[in-house]
């Protein structure tokens, strides 16, 4: 007898289109992300490129905690019967770094082409590269290992919420979030790790620093998914806000307050008198914005899952389907597009899509290769049985 599989309002498909919004505001994030290279750019509206921009950017800076929040819940979603998690983990892995490894290797290349000098400078250099110690060459490369240590996580995190309770396991993510001091804005706890002299181990080595702060995303996700809560809200707002016209108003309504106080974080805080942007730069201005993210995150994802429900967006899919290879060569298609359009002022909206056109032709290119390859090589397929154990609700 076949089983029946539970329906989900939270389903593989939404969470495609959410990194479909994740893949666009990223490109926003890094292509608008200085405003003193703004006044380069024909603005949205005319003139130079500034505020728009620069907000875009800003609110932009959302795509992280939305990856890893999905992330961390598709991988409850697709882990929560599996009796094979270390094979299906390292299967995962097999996959990110293939793809991983092709992107180097064709940013050498790009790299290579443009400016006449290899960038993998040593043999240490180059195996820290491939293995995602070293992003020298592509800063944007950080989310790379951040994500492999979370996949290593997956099997022991669900093996604990199998046997005790998510509970437990989101605190124990929130502590560990406010080790990072200059994000989660608690010093104490900083203060706490320099008494103890682990302050070049916890925080002044990559990718171990940037581990703090991104993995109450993942958690968060995983968390939700495991006790049902963020389904059952999603349930019971569907029901409470009929007919349609009402829940697109809640969704636009809640969109624009995320963005707006996300872009607006340090403003309200100066207001209050908790914040400060005297002296601040660009740098300090992201990390500052991204202390609301985890609470943020999965309120703009309620939002979205609410406007796209039975609607979703063919477009949005599409990107979210191909969303490793574009985040993982979009530095690169910037730094080029950017640099060939930057002496004719070009429109800014037009300098997207030109970055956004080269990553996907990127993505389809790998894609249609691998595929290829995949077709002449004899390939064993791995079958995951499915465990009796199941998850009571709210465990």
């Amino acid at each position: 007898m076949q089983e029946q599989r539970e329906t989900l309002i939270f389903s593989r498909q939404q969470s495609t289109s959410i990194k479909g919004v994740a893949i666009v505001m990223l490109i926003l994030h890094h292509l608008f992300l200085f405003p003193s290279q703004n006044h380069l750019l024909t603005g949205f509206f005319g003139g130079s490129g500034g505020v728009f921009e620069f907000f875009l950017s800003s609110v932009g800076k959302l795509c992280i905690p939305l990856f890893f929040f999905v992330s961390g819940y598709g991988l409850w979603q697709s882990s929560r019967g599996d009796c094979h998690l270390w094979q299906s983990t390292l299967r995962r892995l097999q996959n990110i770094y293939t793809i991983y490894i092709v992107t180097v290797l064709v940013t050498v290349l790009l790299l290579f082409l443009w400016t006449g000098v290899l960038p993998l400078k040593s043999w240490r250099y180059a195996v820290e590269t491939f293995l995602g110690f070293n992003v020298t060459i592509n800063g944007s490369w950080w989310f790379f290992i951040i994500y492999v240590e979370l996949l290593l996580l997956t099997p022991m995190a669900v093996l604990f919420v199998r046997r005790f309770s998510w509970g437990p396991l989101l605190c124990l993510s929130f502590i560990l979030y406010l080790l990072s001091a200059p994000v989660s804005g608690f010093p104490y706890f900083a203060q706490a790790v320099e008494s103890m002299g682990l302050t070049s181990l916890l925080y002044k080595t990559f990718p171990v620093n940037l581990f703090w702060p991104n993995q109450l995303y993942f958690f968060t996700g995983f968390c939700l998914a495991v006790s049902g809560i963020f389904e059952t809200i999603l349930q019971r707002s569907l029901n409470m806000l009929y007919p349609p016209f009402w829940r697109y108003v809640a969704a636009l309504v809640l969109i624009a307050a995320v963005l707006s106080f996300r872009y607006l974080f340090i403003d309200i805080g100066e207001f209050f008198g908790v914040l400060s942007k005297h002296d601040i730069n660009i740098f300090q201005y992201i990390t500052i914005n991204t202390r609301a993210d985890f609470i943020l995150a999965p309120v703009f994802i309620f939002a979205l899952v609410l406007l796209s429900y039975r609607h979703g967006s063919p477009i949005l899919s599409f990107l979210g389907n191909y969303s490793a290879a574009i985040w993982l060569i979009h530095g690169s298609i910037i730094i080029i597009v950017s640099n060939i359009l930057k002496p004719f002022h070009p429109w800014s909206p037009l300098v997207f899509f030109a970055v956004l056109f080269f990553c996907v032709l990127y993505a389809l290119a790998y894609t249609g290769i691998r595929n290829l390859w995949a077709a002449w090589l004899p390939s064993k397929v791995l079958k995951v049985e499915t465990c009796k154990f199941r998850p009571k609700d709210g465990n």
